[in-house]
């Protein structure tokens, strides 16, 4: 069955109300669970549900293919493409993200607290993977909180029930997501039953992905390196663009290259692919909302620059013709032409971690080297259509890079890669790039503003350590 793990999800969560799933998603009472093994499970699968009903379902995907240099957006998105910071639309999309976050931060704030408690019915074996479990999704909700609003309060088992809470610094935010990580990677299972959860090297490389964020990049070297060493994953190999279906589509239960993906099925659907599509029946059975899309290769640098030999570059783009003009490019990717709204969000994958262990190892040794090469070759070869383990007339040599010309090969290589996978306007902005990029590309000077996103009004209405006016974010 396509995706059992979130048919167990739901099946879970209509014990404790159907209808709350149907008007706003709550945390389980703790009075009345965390006793046993599948009751700590069902709470930690609500904090997954948090998030797949949330920013995941949709909106997260769209904000940043709006704010990239290759694409636009449409409609009520097509604000932010002008890089001036966010209108009051996509605020309240923005805002919307921040509450699930919190949600699912609160339901494993909860299993964690319990997890404690003298009444649970389950040894340190089976518990001590579950809090792992909880610890990751915490992590993972407070990585995406700190990367998109930067300082934010820092909620945990130990403040559950205080609303005051003043905005933490980005370094005490990081500090408290390598705490958890690293117990994660030290409690979670080396394979899970279910499609979906975490496992420690799923841990690791969000581990290498945090310190990539934050500049310790032997520490994220060394993560990434410790997930290639396992051979838990590999690269598909592909001869033809629509090779590429054998990693993503609605029928895809699961790679070889898969290492976390939001998981959805028909009883749990997705509507991003609904999103991306417009009155193209190969690619999405529906007509489409056509919210973001690529301007024609001609009006577009980033794209006329991209090799057409590159199989990415045919896999990713289809035309659609409006009618009026140039054709307007779509994105791809993710089809869903059988109805099912199955389609997985691709969180990270075995290319993603290369890619992180290429910058990573290049940042540490200041400068590239042959095996942080190699690991970018690998890809490079295989979007040729190439075998990516056999080196090629298309390789590149790491000889002919310093640090910042490989941190440009490496941008270029996750552009390819990565694209319409959300990646690049953190990727641009990480690496101080976005300004220079999107001056180049469009010709907008990129405002201070769009670097982060306002704090909530909710936040401020029922928290009163923060205030409106000096905690707010530059420009809003």
């Amino acid at each position: 069955m396509k995706n059992l793990f979130l048919a167990v999800v739901i099946i879970c969560l209509h014990i404790s109300c159907e209808n709350a799933l149907e008007e706003v998603p709550k945390a389980i009472a703790a009075e009345t669970f965390y006793k046993t093994e599948a009751e700590f499970e069902a709470a930690i699968y609500g904090a997954y549900r948090q998030l797949e009903r949330g920013p995941f379902h949709r909106n997260y995907l769209l904000v940043n293919l709006s704010q990239v240099d290759y694409g636009v957006g449409r409609g009520s998105y097509s604000s932010t493409s002008n890089f001036q910071g966010l209108d009051p639309t996509n605020i309240d999309r923005t805002s919307n993200m921040w509450s699930y976050f919190y949600r699912s931060i609160r339901d494993v704030n909860l299993v964690i607290q319990e997890a404690s408690g003298s009444d649970v019915e389950i040894n340190a074996t089976i518990l001590n993977p579950l809090i792992a479990e909880a610890k990751f999704l915490r992590a993972f909700n407070y990585f995406h909180l700190v990367l998109n609003w930067g300082g934010i309060p820092l909620r945990t088992e130990d403040n559950i029930s205080d609303p005051d809470l003043p905005r933490s610094s980005v370094e005490d935010v990081y500090a408290k997501i390598v705490e958890d990580l690293e117990f994660a990677e030290q409690y979670l299972p080396d394979d899970q039953s279910l499609a979906g959860r975490p496992i420690k090297m799923t841990a690791k490389t969000l581990l290498a992905d945090v310190y990539l964020n934050m500049g310790s990049w032997q520490n994220s070297r060394d993560k990434a390196l410790e997930v290639i060493n396992s051979n838990k994953y590999q690269l598909i190999n592909v001869s033809e663009p629509d090779d590429f279906y054998q990693i993503f589509g609605s029928n895809v239960l699961s790679t070889s290259e898969e290492i976390f993906y939001m998981k959805y099925n028909p009883l749990s659907p997705s509507s991003f692919t609904v999103m991306l599509h417009k009155d193209n029946r190969d690619y999405y059975y529906g007509n489409g909302a056509y919210a973001a899309y690529v301007p024609d290769s001609s009006e577009n640098k980033t794209i006329s620059e991209w090799d057409f030999q590159d199989l990415r570059r045919r896999f990713n783009l289809y035309n659609w013709d409006i009618g009026v003009g140039p054709k307007t490019l779509l994105y791809k990717k993710f089809t869903d032409p059988d109805q099912s709204l199955s389609c997985d969000y691709t969180v990270y994958r075995y290319a993603d971690l290369l890619l992180i262990y290429a910058e990573a190892d290049s940042r540490a040794n200041g400068g590239p080297t042959a095996d942080g090469m190699e690991k970018l070759n690998m890809i490079h070869r295989r979007g040729y259509g190439l075998d990516p383990n056999t080196p090629s007339i298309e390789d590149f040599n790491f000889a002919d890079y310093t640090e910042e010309t490989f941190i440009d090969l490496v941008l270029q290589e996750r552009l390819y890669e990565l694209f319409s996978e959300h990646k690049r306007f953190y990727d641009l902005r990480r690496t101080g790039r976005l300004k220079s990029t999107i001056k180049d590309v469009k010709g907008i000077d990129v405002a201070d503003k769009q670097f982060l996103w306002p704090i909530p009004n909710i936040e401020y209405e029922y928290n009163n350590a923060i205030d409106p006016g000096s905690d707010q974010n530059p420009g809003y």
